[in-house]
């Protein structure tokens, strides 16, 4: 299964038209077209004019098929025409092609707040980076009842990042949580012998994002 993750930044005052559109068209036609919908957020801390949002294909070339015929949908055409006859809601567009790692679970979520963290990791230390995640930081997160939502590696471009996504119920929940994985005595075991030979990752970026009304 390939996922394509894409961020969208509005130009000003155009989110909430970008939202709208998704709502009652576009996400439509992407499930007429075959195409998977993981979910779509928000930025709930940071930049606020930004929609994200992941799909799922069987393939590059079902992406390349599906994404070509989803375009070439005059019913888009003419909603994406209609919507931007005072202008295009969006100013610029990021996306990255990602594989599920062999531990990651199906992407689900029961939370309404996503955690987005992506690791760029040292020279050479992908795979034990990995192998922490699989055999020991999955399993401390679910002691502390954060949600694994799902874990990706790049398909295309940069072979050394880890992408991956927790759940929580809130913000204050969040904080709760975190903090109290990063304090356990396990962890910091597990990070001491996994980094005997030096740090693992050489850069972290993270997001705190809230689910649109209109995801999964």
């Amino acid at each position: 299964m390939l996922y394509e993750l894409r961020v969208y930044d509005a130009r000003a005052g155009k989110l909430p038209a970008l939202n709208d559109r998704f709502a009652n068209h576009t996400t439509g036609f992407f499930k007429d077209h075959g195409i998977g919908i993981v979910g779509f957020w928000t930025a709930e801390i940071g930049t606020s004019n930004q929609l994200t949002y992941m799909l799922s294909f069987d393939s590059m070339a079902d992406r390349e098929e599906k994404w070509a015929a989803f375009g070439a949908d005059p019913r888009w055409q003419e909603v994406r025409a209609e919507t931007e006859k005072d202008g295009a809601f969006v100013a610029s567009i990021q996306n990255s092609f990602l594989r599920l790692t062999p531990y990651s679970p199906e992407p689900h979520m029961t939370t309404n707040i996503q955690e987005m963290r992506v690791y760029t990791a040292m020279t050479g230390k992908f795979p034990a980076l990995n192998d922490r995640f699989a055999n020991h930081t999955m399993k401390l997160f679910e002691k502390h009842g954060i949600e694994n939502v799902g874990y990706w590696t790049s398909d295309v471009g940069t072979s050394n990042q880890l992408t991956y996504m927790l759940g929580y119920d809130g913000l204050g929940d969040r904080e709760e949580k975190f903090g109290a994985f990063g304090s356990d005595p396990e962890w910091h075991k597990a990070r001491a012998a996994s980094e005997v030979d030096g740090l693992l990752t050489r850069r972290s970026q993270n997001s705190i994002l809230r689910r649109t009304s209109y995801s999964p």
